[in-house]
């Protein structure tokens, strides 16, 4: 049924409320405030007339003490022709303007222009879609971690989260039910819930969101600065804290599976090999240590005391939230912090994944109930506290966010299931998170591989399982600039991915490794990992590009640093997309394997295996850092010269940035074998 006449439209406080009538005579009640001077809320009513206030970015800083300052506006109604009804803020040049019928939404900019609309509201039976209309000048962005594409326009987005192993068509660690429009708009779904968001496939003049679950509660941001409807979707949903400095270095990984860093021996091995070969390292993660096995804690805390002293951090590995093997065992209390059925099982069947080497067949595992504050208490003091007081680690890898089940039955004490695949990594990544913070002189880590909305709130993910191949290069990328236009600052990802190629003749594995580690390079953070060749494994010549990348990575952080406090303070990635540098560009908007690094770098990666490669540099003058050679733009190089050894990228005339002239100085003396 949809929703097409409207009555009773009055202002009640700080939103305007009216009666919507649907085709079938159903009647809900709907309401509109503008919580910022940019920023609608949409909300309809439940049968009984009641709104859902809590909605996902109101969950995701619950109990946050930086909670921002978000309250809505007085507004008031004007009468026009047509049947329109204009819906205004006080001292606010954008608006509103209400039909009906047919129910339709129009929101204006300041020039009294529309700028988007919202034309369709229906109730089906597989839940909630809401439409609206797309000029055919516009692109989209947004929409979570997707690796197949930054731009979205024509493609249909499930916002679900699943592991799908090394898949780039459809799949997410992090979605987040958010566009950006280049025309100006951003539009936020509020919700936990899954979804499916059409922008342009089914009618390539309009988007939908459809098969939700759930109330309505829609933001819609108008603004034409890309920028600042980032800054507003992020004071809703949370902007990172920044991370402790050792973070934006190299962390050392290997999968669990090689059992390399199961034992102190294994970690010492690494560490002598890395200092034999000069190569710089600030952390281990090491996965494969039985985590929760206490036996094994003498142990830990005489290697964890032991790198300390080197300057080197120790994160251990964790199953988000998953209560298994010794904690089980070990703690008989541990069953009754548990999320259980209706029937008292604690034993829940995981979400579904589509990963052959991880979970060939569903897992059932028993998961801390996050809503139930003597569970937080017993996890966070009890099991964690000897973890991060006793042992002294310095944070944790958090694994498997996307694998909290659905079932409608779960029994929570502290709230419903609805939306808990997705509010659960949130929430408890963001405990684990402050948890570290409090509990480590020098800052922890908290290095996820997902969640949803609110995920900057930890403020580190990883991207996930991706193979060492090019065609994965260009994936990462993508992922990295898509959650950045989603809101969520700070990703990185295994050095040229986790695993071996299916076809290593066309993906060398040195080639790949090495564009690997340019990409991160020039990026938040390194990491190694998987069951892939060491970095100290390689011939001399890959080893040496390695150690040279590393360093000239050091030399960056303070550049990295400076970059991501200021760009974070208003919701900016720190890899970011060319639109949020040159909104008027068309040729900018288009581009997916370039990106700013800050306000001052540009850099063009190498994602194919070639020595060449196109680069745009849009108006202003550019100076290459590695040859020094000077252009003027915008203009497009075709052929740019890339061989193995160098990556283009560019540092712009009359820098911005304090700290990046001395940075480049270093790096100048790096790479100066390389010119």
């Amino acid at each position: 049924m949809e929703f097409e006449c409207i009555e009773d439209v009055t202002v009640n406080g700080d939103a305007v409320e009216w009666n919507g009538i649907a085709d079938n005579g159903t009647q809900r009640a709907f309401r509109i405030g503008l919580p910022m001077p940019n920023t609608w809320r949409l909300q309809m009513g439940a049968t009984d007339g009641t709104f859902d206030y809590e909605g996902a970015a109101q969950l995701a800083g619950g109990g946050s003490a930086e909670e921002p300052d978000v309250r809505s506006s007085d507004l008031a109604l004007t009468e026009e022709s047509e049947g329109s009804v204009r819906i205004s803020g006080e001292d606010i040049a954008m608006s509103v303007r209400l039909y009906g019928p047919p129910m339709r939404i129009e929101f204006l900019d300041v020039d009294n222009e529309v700028v988007t609309a919202i034309d369709s509201i229906q109730l089906e039976e597989a839940g909630l879609r809401i439409g609206g209309t797309l000029t055919s000048h516009e692109r989209l962005y947004g929409t979570g971690e997707r690796f197949d594409a930054v731009e979205r326009r024509g493609s249909s987005v499930q916002v679900w989260a699943e592991d799908r192993w090394c898949e780039t068509e459809g799949n997410s660690y992090l979605p987040v039910p958010f566009m950006l429009s280049s025309g100006g708009y951003g539009i936020f779904v509020n919700r936990f819930e899954g979804m499916t968001l059409d922008l342009g496939v089914e009618d390539p003049a309009r988007w939908s969101v459809s098969e939700l679950d759930a109330p309505l509660d829609l933001y819609v941001i108008v603004d034409e600065a890309p920028r600042s409807v980032l800054e507003s979707l992020t004071t809703l949903t949370g902007r990172s804290p920044t991370p402790p400095d050792w973070a934006f270095g190299m962390l050392v990984s290997r999968h669990g599976r090689t059992k390399e860093f199961s034992t102190p021996e294994g970690v010492r091995a690494m560490a002598a090999r890395m200092a034999e070969l000069d190569l710089p390292w600030s952390g281990v993660i090491i996965e494969g240590w039985p985590t929760y096995d206490t036996g094994t804690y003498d142990d830990l805390k005489e290697l964890v005391d032991e790198l300390h002293q080197a300057g080197k951090k120790v994160l251990v590995y964790d199953a988000c939230g998953r209560v298994r093997g010794p904690l089980i065992s070990e703690l008989p209390e541990a069953e009754s912090y548990c999320v259980s059925r209706a029937d008292g099982t604690v034993d829940l069947e995981e979400a579904a994944a589509y990963n052959p080497a991880d979970a060939p067949n569903r897992r059932s595992s028993r998961f801390l109930d996050i809503t139930n504050p003597e569970a937080v208490r017993w996890w966070t003091e009890q099991v964690w506290g000897r973890l991060l007081d006793d042992v002294g680690v310095d944070g944790a890898k958090i694994d498997f966010c996307e694998q909290f089940p659905e079932h409608h039955d779960l029994e929570l004490a502290g709230r419903t299931p609805r939306g808990m695949h997705h509010y659960y990594p949130v929430r408890y990544n963001t405990m684990m998170y402050n948890l570290f913070q409090k509990r480590r002189p020098d800052g922890g880590v908290c290095w996820s591989r997902g969640g949803g909305i609110g995920a900057a709130r930890y403020p580190w993910v990883w991207c996930g399982d991706q193979r060492r191949e090019f065609r994965f290069l260009r994936a990462i990328l993508r992922a990295a600039l898509s959650l950045g236009l989603s809101g969520v600052p700070f990703m990185g990802h295994d050095l040229g991915g986790y695993i071996p190629a299916d076809n290593p003749d066309e993906n060398p594995e040195p080639e790949v490794f090495a564009r690997g580690c340019q990409l991160a390079c020039f990026g938040p953070v390194m990491s190694t990992h998987g069951t892939v060749t060491r970095p100290y494994d390689f011939e001399p010549e890959i080893v040496d590009l390695y150690r040279t990348y590393s360093k000239v990575h050091y030399t960056l952080i303070p550049y990295l640093t400076e970059q991501f406090r200021a760009g974070a303070a208003r919701g900016v990635p720190l890899m970011r997309h060319m639109l949020l540098h040159r909104p008027d560009d068309e040729v900018a908007q288009e581009i997916e394997d370039q990106y700013f690094l800050g306000e001052d770098l540009l850099v063009a990666p190498v994602l194919d295996r070639t020595e060449r490669r196109d680069v745009y540099l849009p108006k202003g003058r550019w100076q290459d850092v590695f040859d020094g050679t000077w252009h003027h733009g915008p203009v497009q190089i075709a052929g740019y010269p890339a061989p193995l050894e160098r990556v283009p990228v560019f540092v712009r005339e009359r820098s911005q940035s304090p700290a990046l002239p001395r940075c480049l100085e270093a790096v100048r003396l790096q790479i100066e074998k390389y010119r």
